[in-house]
């Protein structure tokens, strides 16, 4: 009986280690994506436009229609860059062929799209792919600068039936409600993923965009990564931090305008292995009812 136990247990353990060793990382090197790129299971996203991708691509890779795919339709008196449905979602998803085993990494064309590749994260972290998806650290660049081979268009494999199920992590998702709540009990760090000249009140000469909501602290989006969206150090991130007052363990929400500049500095959380969730409305819609600092 012990013996049986025991080889239970090791069989537990090593369940657990295969389920560990299968989850992505957020963030991916280029030496790393060349090595998985034949591997069953690899969805790669361009994330870009169409002229992008045709001009060349990540072997295999397809074209990610972001606006389409991740973002929900804009509606009248509405706020900007909302989450999609779970519906419209998951079919975007399908016919990208992306399955249920699917493991899904985001590659930007080029600094101006990383924003885009880290709010892709972010929904997707969001609709339950936690461990399922990466962002390629310094996207379509430094594949180029590394491994070199691109493909143009029609090169690209046709993309598979999807049947991946979408079944939100609403861990990952703040609300207006849940940021007050942050403020009154102290659960949660704010962080503004701004640039500093947003944060100050009359940085703007007053102006709606100006201020802070009370009690968050000032960690730029631009401060974690250099100018071609490969991020610094973890111990780099990890120090401006804790310059920032944010001590190491402590579970944190970011917010931006609208939740995209929110996103890059969530994957970089992320990445340094920080709690972390986002307040979607962000700024755009805490000054709707609220008033800034």
């Amino acid at each position: 009986m012990r013996a049986l136990l025991a080889a239970a247990a090791l069989l537990g353990h090593a369940t657990t280690l295969d389920a560990q060793a299968s989850a992505l990382p957020p963030v991916v090197s280029a030496e790393w994506l060349a090595l998985q790129l034949a591997r069953p299971g690899v969805v790669v996203l361009h994330v870009g436009s169409d002229s992008s991708y045709r001009a060349g691509h990540v072997p295999g890779s397809l074209r990610l229609d972001f606006e389409r795919v991740m973002v929900a339709p804009m509606v009248p008196g509405g706020l900007r860059l909302q989450l999609p449905t779970v519906e419209a979602l998951q079919a975007g998803l399908r016919d990208l062929g992306v399955r249920d085993d699917s493991r899904i990494v985001l590659v930007f064309d080029g600094p101006a799209r990383m924003l885009q590749a880290g709010r892709a994260f972010y929904t997707l972290e969001w609709a339950g792919l936690r461990g399922r998806v990466a962002v390629l650290d310094g996207g379509l660049p430094a594949w180029r600068s590394s491994v070199a081979r691109t493909v143009a268009s029609g090169a690209g494999r046709s993309p598979i039936s999807g049947d991946v199920r979408i079944v939100p992590d609403t861990s990952r998702l703040v609300t207006r409600d849940g940021v007050r709540a942050a403020i009154a009990d102290g659960g949660r760090q704010l962080i503004d993923a701004r640039t500093e000249q947003f944060f100050t009140p009359t940085a703007l000469g007053g102006g709606p965009n100006g201020g802070h909501i009370e009690s968050a602290v000032s960690l730029p989006f631009t401060s974690v990564t250099d100018a071609e969206g490969r991020f610094k150090p973890r111990e780099e991130i990890e120090r401006l931090l804790i310059a920032t007052g944010v001590i190491p363990g402590e579970a944190t929400v970011t917010y931006c305008h609208i939740g995209l500049q929110a996103s890059w500095v969530y994957l970089a959380l992320r990445h340094i292995g920080r709690d972390v969730a986002l307040y979607d409305g962000s700024y755009e819609d805490w000054v709707r009812q609220e008033t800034p600092r």
